[in-house]
């Protein structure tokens, strides 16, 4: 019996030695994702998806944005963009980018219905994302391939 109680210490004590020093996974790596939901401008649907392909053609140079998808909605007018970024620094300077070259015409074709930030990110981004008005959604478990 004593045997058996000390096996199963041990098998405990090392589970719990290796799960405090697993790595962790998904948004608490540092990733950081943004969803936004925007809706394009009445009569500006022609001039917004003139205005797409060349956002996310220069967003594809950005070496820090792991992936960066937009979608449009059933109802025809609003639409989502989904990103993945590795860091903190990637993400602001994504925005930097994007409201830099294409921000004026942005805001001509469309306007922002909800912003929301997964992951942690750090105080810098935060200043960088303040005008948008982010809703900051913390990660309590998941991966990342």
């Amino acid at each position: 019996m004593r045997k058996l109680l000390v096996s199963l210490l041990v098998i405990a004590a090392v589970s719990f030695s290796a799960r405090a020093q697993a790595p962790q996974h998904g948004l608490k790596t540092g990733y950081i994702v943004f969803v936004y939901t925007g809706e394009v401008l009445p009569g500006q649907m022609d001039n917004f998806k003139q205005l797409a392909p060349k956002v996310i053609a220069a967003v594809a140079e950005e070496p820090g944005t792991l992936m960066y998808e937009w979608t449009l909605r059933p109802d025809g007018k609003s639409f989502d963009a989904v990103e993945l970024y590795q860091s903190s620094d990637a993400a602001a300077a994504h925005v930097k980018h994007v409201l830099s070259l294409f921000g004026k015409d942005l805001g001509k074709v469309q306007k922002e219905v909800q912003f929301v930030v997964h992951g942690s990110a750090d105080e810098p981004a935060k200043q960088v994302l303040a005008p948008l008005k982010p809703v900051y959604q913390a990660p309590i478990e998941g991966f990342t391939r």
